[in-house]
């Protein structure tokens, strides 16, 4: 049996991940847990241009560090627990050892559990988030690699079998070289939505995230001046609590296309739809009532936690419309913005760019022209980011598309509004590691894992 099993993973594909934040981290720790069971799991690999979590730890991406967590820290990277293989002892086995990846087991283990209770269990800030996932990533090896290298180009191997990575390595000598996969997982937010700017570049005292949270960490955000925030969703809520503790003093404008600020109310009815989206039957949802239920929870509506501490600041106030194009002036910048068929301009000294992000920039930017090609003849012409978001399957991979493309940042409408965020990163590994791992034993048949087990080859 000790043969079967080694031939078994010599004859496994290859999943690249780019990003180890906690989408990624939480698909290499699946995938280590079903392989320790003797499962036939994929090779992940997860590639990171930077440090495991920087995005969310302030050295990198869009946050400083310090903001709070929106989403509860129990639902961490295995939550919520409910991997299924169809064996009831083994799904037991593997369940108590993906209890030690969670974030209780974290406290547990670096002495910080009491300390947590006692305060009232916070929600921690990105930063005490960042500790957390390094703490995971740290045991990931050896079925799990991590690569430093920046991701340059993707395109397809000879026979369109593969995708093919052109990789710059970051950790050391710069050298280049190529990686293939079987299947891609592009995880991460991508770049700042700019569709309105006429021109496509931002102009000059105006800031998408990326460059605005810098410019915070690095204390160069000119702290003068009126401010307007284009965006009613977290990323908004988030730029107007960071303002408001750099420049307390600041007036600030959120331009916000229904006029108005929504919280979401965190309720029981809700929470368990981003959790359990197949127990909530979100797939037999109508089109236009799945859509009004991310638009009301999801986009556009700040946390709980942010309303309350915006509820004290008395500097800001809501514009209504939405943001046609931004003007460069010698001085100050014009905003162009629509509302009920009405136009109007107003004029800021800087402007934050907060309206959400752009996955077709993602593609676009990593993609290569022909397997840009590739995609479009998979979905039709023209390739935008709705139709993408449209043909999204059970494994969050793109429909119709071969080799696999995963896109869970675009699987909300499809198959859950969890996926794109934090809610259920267990669930999402599921649908990426345990799905493929499942339809694999369905060919070779469970028996030959058991006796793997069996056999004591873990």
């Amino acid at each position: 049996m000790k043969g079967v099993y080694y031939m078994l993973k010599s004859l496994r594909k290859t999943l690249v991940v780019i990003g180890a934040g906690p989408k990624g981290i939480a698909t290499a720790v699946k995938a280590k847990v079903l392989e320790e069971f003797g499962l036939p799991v994929d090779r992940v690999i997860l590639i990171e241009r930077h440090n495991v979590a920087a995005n969310w730890s302030g050295e990198f991406g869009y946050t400083n560090g310090e903001m709070k967590l929106g989403t509860s820290p129990e639902k961490d990277v295995v939550f919520p627990l409910e991997t299924d293989i169809n064996d009831k002892h083994l799904n037991q086995r593997i369940k108590q050892r993906l209890l030690q990846f969670t974030w209780m087991s974290f406290l547990v283990q670096t002495g910080r559990f009491s300390d947590w209770v006692d305060r009232g269990r916070p929600a921690p800030c990105h930063l005490f988030w960042t500790d957390y996932l390094r703490w995971v990533s740290a045991q990931l090896e050896p079925q799990v690699s991590i690569i430093s290298a920046e991701v340059t180009a993707i395109g397809l191997n000879a026979s369109r079998s593969s995708w093919e990575l052109n990789l710059k390595n970051t950790d050391g000598e710069p050298y280049v070289y190529t990686l293939e996969a079987d299947r891609l997982m592009l995880t991460g937010p991508g770049k700042t939505r700019m569709d309105f700017l006429k021109n496509g570049k931002i102009p000059n005292h105006a800031y998408d995230l990326e460059s605005f949270w810098a410019a915070i960490k690095n204390k160069k955000f000119e702290a003068k001046g009126r401010i307007a925030i284009i965006g009613a969703g977290e990323n908004a809520a988030s730029a107007l609590l960071a303002i408001s503790q750099y420049a307390p003093n600041l007036r600030v404008d959120i331009i916000s296309p229904k006029g108005f600020i929504s919280t979401r109310a965190e309720s029981y009815y809700e929470n368990q739809i981003y959790s359990q989206p197949e127990r909530n039957q979100w797939t037999n949802l109508e089109l236009k009532d799945r859509i009004d239920f991310i638009e009301r929870t999801d986009l556009g509506v700040f946390s709980t936690h942010a309303m309350n501490i915006l509820n004290e600041q008395l500097r800001h106030q809501i514009i209504p419309g939405r943001v046609e194009n931004i003007i460069e002036n010698p001085d100050h910048l014009s905003l162009e913005i629509s509302y009920a068929g009405i136009k109007s301009m107003r004029d800021y000294d800087q402007v934050i760019l907060a309206s959400g992000f752009d996955q077709m920039s993602t593609l676009k930017k990593f993609l290569t022209a022909d397997a840009l090609k590739h995609l479009e003849r998979a979905l039709g012409e023209p390739l935008t980011q709705s139709k993408i978001a449209a043909s999204i399957q059970p494994d969050l991979s793109v429909g119709g598309l071969a080799p696999t493309l995963h896109l869970p940042m675009l699987a909300g409408l499809m198959q859950g509004p969890g996926f794109a965020n934090l809610s259920c990163l267990g669930r999402l590994s599921d649908r990426i590691v345990t799905l493929p791992t499942l339809e694999k034993m369905k060919t070779t048949g469970p028996e030959t894992h058991r006796l793997t087990l069996m056999d004591g080859v873990l």
